[in-house]
């Protein structure tokens, strides 16, 4: 294993272990940014364990499409919660009585997606570990 691909591994595992690793929504887009460029980190570490060991590349690819797309369904669902209420920046007792069924589901499936998203990541970089640390 190349000691850069080792690094990365565990400093993604150590952040991601972390279950207060993601913010609230109006925090998120600070940090989205960064967490894109954790897991292009990590996409060039799945590139190399393609090509080193072929057998596992299709899983990586579907892995790698996953972590993609629940990357984009939290950033989706945060940007909508927030451009409903990103004239408040403290939600009143009013606000919580006013939020409707619809509001509340947004909120929980980006709670979902980010926990999904911190978990397929740390799968990920586990899977990556032992594949790469083989080659």
């Amino acid at each position: 294993m190349r000691a850069i691909d080792s690094k990365t591994l565990d400093e993604l595992e150590l952040l991601y272990g972390d279950k207060d690793c993601f913010y609230s929504t109006r925090e998120w887009f600070g940090t989205a940014e960064a967490h894109w460029a954790n897991l292009e980190r990590l996409f060039m570490v799945a590139d190399y364990a393609k090509k080193h060991n072929p057998p596992v590349a299709e899983k990586i690819t579907a892995d790698h499409r996953r972590i993609i797309d629940l990357f984009h369904q939290t950033k989706d669902y945060a940007s909508r919660w927030n451009s409903e209420h990103k004239e408040k920046h403290r939600l009143s007792t009013e606000d919580y009585i006013e939020a409707t069924d619809e509001s509340w589901d947004a909120l929980d499936k980006w709670s979902v997606t980010q926990e999904k998203l911190r978990c397929l990541t740390l799968e990920f970089v586990k899977f990556l570990y032992s594949v790469v640390s083989k080659s």
